[in-house]
């Protein structure tokens, strides 16, 4: 029960890192080549859903996962509580950034009812195809220390049966 949460987290984790990663390489690309009109075509294209739509899907049973797991193997190692812990903050730390940094950007490029000037798409547009590779590697990293505990639950279990 308690490596199966661990592989479902690790799913999601993966998830949400690689979707970040084609965000990165495709939508904040296609957004900064031709501003003002890539800014237009996408409020025009993502009418329906948009990437946050899959975010906020996966997201929260992410966090939820990592927690419960922290919880569940919390006495069994000191090392597979701060990788988790480690993880848990990554997790949050990337909600945090993603409510006061991009969320922001979206608002003025997608949400705002009439297109700001072509400069500030520009600078927006660039600030957020930025910070996004920086939210991407603090994914990665909670993915990382996600495998590590796994690893580490999947030693103390194979030990402990070895006895």
């Amino acid at each position: 029960m308690k490596k199966l949460v661990l592989y479902a987290a690790i799913a999601l984790s993966s998830g949400l890192f690689f979707t970040n990663i084609y965000n990165s390489i495709v939508n904040a690309a296609n957004w900064e080549s031709n501003i003002p009109y890539s800014i237009k075509a996408t409020k025009d294209f993502f009418t329906v859903a948009n990437p946050g739509s899959f975010f906020k899907l996966i997201d929260l049973p992410n966090l939820l996962l990592i927690a419960l797991a922290l919880i569940l193997y919390w006495k069994n190692s000191t090392s597979i509580r701060v990788f988790l812990g480690i993880a848990l903050l990554c997790f949050i730390s990337s909600l945090v950034l993603t409510f006061t940094y991009f969320y922001p950007r979206n608002e003025i490029m997608f949400l705002s009812a009439e297109l700001p000037d072509t400069e500030t798409l520009k600078r927006v547009a660039a600030e957020w195809g930025n910070m996004n590779w920086i939210r991407s590697l603090i994914w990665l990293i909670g993915l990382i220390c996600t495998f590590l505990a796994l690893d580490k639950a999947t030693l103390n279990s194979t030990n402990s049966s070895r006895f």
